[in-house]
Parts: structure tokens; C-alpha cells; sequence
């Protein structure tokens, strides 16, 4: 039987990755099941140590651990406690839409370099952009605002323009499809 790491050991894991450009913990982190009741403790630096890893690996554009930590943060992100409060709208207060757009913005880039090729791992990491869209518009009505006026112009925009390969524009109207369809009418 595998050892189970520990949940509280979220930060860590993105300290490891940040200082030591290890994603192994974070990637064993990913195997495990996170139980609703369950609070991560992070410091008040969480947010900004998080931000710094993935616009480091944003500019590597290094997708695969792009994906690890998105996935990472939107499994855990309803569960991150930040000083005895919710995480997610904790980091939201901290401007984690405004990181958002800059992560956007940067992958816009990677799926622009990409040309008319179709790289799986550039669809993967577009998802996990678009679960974690998802779970800050779930999270509250403030999270759900700011996502909807950052994100849904920059989205249309990348949809329409002609260098997006087809594939990519195809999931990117997918995702945005889903969150408007959660939009109360």
C-alpha cells in the first residue's frame, strides 16, 4: 500500500517544486483523493509562491508541469484554508483573477507558437486553464464575476483568431460553452 502524503503539505509541495524543481510530491499529491471536509493549511505567501511557479514554467513552457500544478490547484483549491479563511476566496481578494489573466495570456502564447500542429499536451493544459476558470466561478459570487468579465472577451478573442489551430479553438469554445451554461439566466 502506497503512503499517503499528507494533504497540509500543499504549500511544500510548491516549495519544492519553486526552490528545489522538484514536482514529484505535487505529482503523488495528484494520486490521492481529497475528502470535502478536509482543510489544506497554507501561509498568506501560498498565493505568491504559487504565482511565481507557474509563471516560471509558463516561460519554460514547460505544459506538462503547467498541467500538474492547475490540476493540483483546482483539486485542492475549495479545500485551501489561508489564516482561517477560505483559500480560493482569499487568493480571489488577492487579485487571483488578475494572476489568471497573466497565466492566460502567457498560454495564449504557447497555443499560438504552436501553428495549425495539434500537441495533445496544449489541449491538456488549456483544460486544466479552463477547470480552474471553473472552480473560481464556483466559488463565490465575486469569483464568479470577475471570471466572467476578465476571461469570457480574452476567450471569444482567441476563438475567432485565424492562427488558433482548429482543435484548440474547438475545446476552447467547449470549456466556455461550460461555464456559460452554469451562468444563471
Amino acid at each position: 500500500m502506497p503512503i499517503r502524503p499528507d494533504l497540509q503539505q500543499l504549500e511544500k509541495c510548491i516549495d519544492d517544486a519553486l526552490r528545489k524543481n522538484d514536482f514529484k510530491p505535487l505529482k503523488t499529491l495528484l494520486q490521492i483523493d481529497i475528502c470535502e471536509d478536509v482543510k489544506i493549511r497554507c501561509t498568506k505567501q501560498f498565493f505568491h509562491k504559487l504565482d511565481d511557479l507557474i509563471c516560471r514554467e509558463l516561460n519554460k513552457k514547460d505544459i506538462q508541469t503547467i498541467s500538474v500544478i492547475l490540476v493540483s490547484i483546482g483539486r485542492c483549491g475549495k479545500n485551501i484554508n489561508i489564516l482561517g479563511q477560505p483559500g480560493l476566496l482569499t487568493m480571489i481578494k488577492q487579485g487571483l483573477v488578475q494572476k489568471m489573466i497573466v497565466w492566460f495570456e502567457k498560454s495564449k502564447e504557447i497555443i499560438l507558437s504552436q501553428g495549425n500542429s495539434k500537441d495533445e499536451a496544449v489541449i491538456n493544459v488549456i483544460e486544466d486553464l479552463f477547470d480552474l476558470f471553473m472552480v473560481i466561478h464556483d466559488v463565490s459570487d465575486e469569483g464568479k464575476r470577475q471570471i466572467v468579465d476578465s476571461f469570457i472577451p480574452r476567450i471569444c478573442a482567441l476563438v475567432i483568431d485565424s492562427r488558433v489551430n482548429i482543435s484548440f479553438q474547438q475545446e476552447i469554445l467547449k470549456k466556455m460553452n461550460a461555464m456559460l451554461d452554469k451562468m444563471p439566466q
